[in-house]
């Protein structure tokens, strides 16, 4: 039975208007004027990958730089687009009311978000979703961002719960890949970037077209 479900942000309880492109090219540049090498690296590369490959040339030895100080450096960019997406984002018809019956049903809602905890405060406020969570979790709170399993692992510890009583909500591949490599059942809206046939092709386990389907597929 489900106790828990841990949500995904962007394109999955709001709206997506985030510039993917554009911060990834912000972050390729960053990282090139700071002497890294970025010829691996593309505007597909996940941001969690770009982060990952500055931290290896950094402790091989190839760039003498502080990699917390660039890390922020990056975040800082993020931050930047984040906050300008944010200005236009709403919560996706019928997510308050699914959260609320979710609410009564007595399941553990919680969110993990690529996003910074900046934006992420904002959007969810400007949203009027904040108060349906039990905690919040973004990029400034665990060590790696998705695809990386890390951040759902975090979250299934806090909600104390076990692994099979939790299940992941989230519109993108990257979501199923975290998920599953956590070791969590992975329920993918189609509301984000992706269709339903993509998001089943990655391995979802179930995928909805809208949240509103969410308590159905969940027996609820």
């Amino acid at each position: 039975m489900t106790l828990g479900i841990l949500f995904d942000l962007d394109g999955t309880l709001v709206t997506f208007n985030f510039d993917v492109q554009g911060s990834r090219k912000a972050l390729l540049a960053e990282l090139a004027k700071s002497g890294f090498d970025t010829s691996g690296l593309s505007l597909t590369s996940p941001t969690q990958t770009v982060i990952d490959a500055a931290k290896a040339q950094v402790a091989a030895g190839s760039v003498s730089v502080d990699f917390e100080r660039v890390k922020r450096r990056l975040y800082s960019i993020l931050d930047g687009f984040e906050l300008e997406s944010g200005k236009s984002v709403a919560a996706f018809p019928g997510a308050k009311d699914v959260l609320t019956f979710l609410r009564k049903k007595s399941v553990k809602l919680a969110v993990l978000t690529n996003s910074g905890r900046l934006a992420s405060s904002k959007i969810l406020e400007r949203s009027s979703l904040s108060r349906f969570f039990d905690f919040i979790l973004t990029r400034d709170d665990v060590d790696a961002m998705k695809p990386r399993p890390e951040g759902l692992s975090q979250a299934v510890s806090m909600f104390a719960l076990p692994k099979e009583s939790v299940v992941y909500v989230g519109d993108s591949p990257y979501d199923i890949m975290a998920a599953k490599a956590a070791g969590l059942k992975v329920i993918s809206v189609a509301t984000g970037n992706y269709r339903v046939e993509r998001l089943r092709s990655e391995g979802a386990d179930e995928v909805v077209a809208s949240l509103e389907e969410l308590p159905r597929m969940l027996g609820l």
